[in-house]
């Protein structure tokens, strides 16, 4: 055992001997946590630094033992900082002061050299990598590199020994495709992230997924049966283009066939296999096929839900594989509720429950993505409102402003909208090559209203170039007030 001060620095001179105690550990080592283990236990005992393995597995590297480690992530991403490094390369990288390259990322604790080395099985690509830490920068950082690159070596060559580095179990799997549906930003990636995931789990060529409303639900967002999403590993879409070209009918079929058989997989010739429901998938050249679902007998769902991963070719992947696609999918249908709640709180957060119209909330957003030179804001209100709600109650001013929001809704055209800002105020924004077409699109917009029954007064602004879009908006408003002192117009421009 070397002196405290050289085990706290890691400076020594007794590298080779370092080589030659990992080499005996490992020649005992039964399992490949027990080698990585060895590694790091000789490592932390002779020098006292902060040492941790990782193995690859599934594009992330995973924690496989450690020692001393301030921070041990359990998995990164293959390109993570010095690892992806060595990774990518295959050589050994070394960083003499790491608190200097990598700012931040030591922030509150001493950091020296850190030096990262391939752990390679024969004469492969790396497989993982052995980091090592200390806590100062050392004087022989070459004599360092070169010890833990034999090191890695060692490690890898025991590794292959023992049959290669462990496969990622199920529970692992489904936990890492899980966390990646979870991280989804809307229905079409969360759709396309879970046939990636059903292909890369049965080693099929593709996948479809099939979502339908179910009848007794009135609610519901999109088309009533969409192929949502669709993933090919390699080669021809030829299948998956099949799918998505069936009629709803043959669709429906398929998803009632999933349902009813639930997590199944079928495999060789259709004349010895019961394929009923599943005959347009045949004719399409299918002849290994996954099939699991989720539907709302059974989780209480508004849709019913089908994947199904296909192939050309005939063969038999785990006979576990159809469970664990059907486990996945209830959690991509839990995920797909919560984001389809989310959108129906957000849309009512963001509108107007009389009219329909969005509210100034979004406005904001629309009036920020506006182009100057190119944009006409139109403020508007209701002539004599007031009169309406004194004079025949509030629920007569209900019905004209919804009156008057579907006029104008109708008047606008393709890309336009409009937006309820107060109590009978509305805001359009319009997408127009000059102020001549903002105009017209504001007097149409009077005449709708006018055949309702009422009318309106409006105020015009073209959006000048370099010019925030609340000063534009400010000025339409003027124009609107100017109108309204003006009895003989309907809409003004804004000066």
């Amino acid at each position: 055992m070397l002196p405290d001060r050289q085990r706290r620095t890691g400076d020594m001179a007794g590298t080779a001997e370092l080589v030659d105690e990992v080499a005996q550990a490992l020649r005992v080592c039964d399992s490949v946590i027990r080698a990585c283990n060895a590694v790091v236990g000789a490592l932390s005992a002779r020098s006292g630094v902060s040492v941790d393995v990782l193995l690859t597995n599934a594009n992330h590297l995973y924690l496989v033992a450690c020692s001393g480690v301030w921070r041990a992530p359990r998995a990164v991403q293959v390109n993570y900082g010095i690892a992806g490094r060595v990774l990518s390369t295959g050589d050994t990288a070394a960083l003499r002061d790491a608190s200097i390259e990598y700012t931040g990322l030591y922030a509150g604790r001493g950091i020296g050299s850190v030096i990262s080395a391939p752990v390679r099985c024969r004469h492969e690509s790396a497989i993982g990598v052995v980091n090592v830490e200390f806590d100062s920068v050392l004087a022989d950082l070459e004599d360092w590199e070169a010890a833990l690159t034999r090191i890695g070596a060692l490690l890898g060559r025991r590794i292959h020994q023992l049959g290669g580095p462990s496969e990622e179990s199920v529970p692992q799997w489904l936990l890492r495709n899980t966390l990646s549906l979870v991280a989804a930003d809307d229905p079409a990636e969360l759709a396309a992230r879970y046939c990636r995931a059903a292909v890369d789990l049965s080693g099929l060529r593709c996948a479809a997924l099939l979502v339908r409303r179910a009848d007794e639900f009135a609610e519901w967002i999109g088309p009533p049966l969409i192929v949502m999403g669709d993933y090919c590993a390699s080669g021809s879409r030829r299948l998956v283009d099949a799918v998505s070209a069936l009629p709803p009918q043959s669709l429906s079929r398929l998803v009632d066939a999933a349902c009813q058989h639930q997590a199944s997989h079928s495999r060789g010739d259709r004349s010895v296999l019961d394929t009923r429901g599943f005959e347009p998938l045949m004719d399409a050249g299918v002849r290994t096929l996954i099939a699991a679902s989720v539907h709302t007998g059974r989780e209480r769902l508004d849709f019913d839900a089908a994947i199904l991963v296909m192939d050309e070719l005939a063969f038999q992947p785990p006979s576990d594989t159809a469970v664990v696609l059907e486990l996945l999918m209830t959690n991509a249908a839990v995920v797909y509720e919560r984001m389809c709640t989310q959108q129906k709180l957000q849309t009512l957060a963001e509108s107007d429950p009389l009219t329909g119209l969005r509210n100034r909330r979004p406005l904001a957003g629309r009036l920020a993505s506006s182009a100057p030179s190119r944009t006409a804001i139109l403020a508007m209100d209701i002539d004599n409102f007031k009169d309406i709600n004194d004079m025949w109650g509030h629920a007569a001013g209900d019905r004209a402003l919804t009156e008057v929001a579907d006029a104008i809704r109708q008047a606008l055209r393709e890309g336009d909208e409009v937006f309820r800002v107060g109590g009978d105020e509305f805001v359009a924004v319009l997408d127009v090559s000059d102020q001549d077409e903002a105009e017209r699109v504001a007097q149409r917009m009077a005449t709708a209203v006018a055949d309702r029954g009422q009318t309106i007064s409006v105020g015009v602004a073209l959006r000048r170039p370099g010019e925030p879009a609340e000063m534009a908006l400010r000025r339409a408003d003027e124009a609107l007030y100017a109108a309204k002192r003006d009895k003989s117009i309907s809409a003004m421009v804004a000066s």
